[in-house]
């Protein structure tokens, strides 16, 4: 059984890192916040990319690959919802304290 405790520290990191990114793009209060969200997205969209040709590669061209992959650790649908949940009370609460509301 996967405990919850990593999932909910990526996710509440996740969430104010967006938070701050999002902020200075949105209030223009910072010239890096622009780049900071491109190379964020960016990196995300690579990381992709690298782990659908890793699994291409497994299922298609390495047995070897294959087997390994088949004990590796795999995210459930649980592990997302509970870094999403996390990044977003996270942000919230922080949104909200920077904000006076708490």
């Amino acid at each position: 059984m996967m405990t919850a405790t990593k999932p909910l520290a990526m996710g509440a990191l996740m969430g104010l890192m967006m938070l701050w990114m999002l902020h200075g793009q949105l209030t223009g209060d910072s010239s890096l916040s622009g780049t900071a969200l491109a190379a964020f997205i960016g990196m995300h969209a690579a990381l992709a990319a690298a782990l659908i040709a890793g699994a291409l590669f497994a299922t298609r061209l390495s047995p070897r690959a294959r087997t390994w992959l088949d004990h590796l650790h795999r995210p459930s649908l649980r592990h997302l919802g509970l870094m999403l949940m996390s990044a977003t009370v996270s942000a919230g609460l922080v949104h909200f304290w920077i904000h006076g509301l708490i």
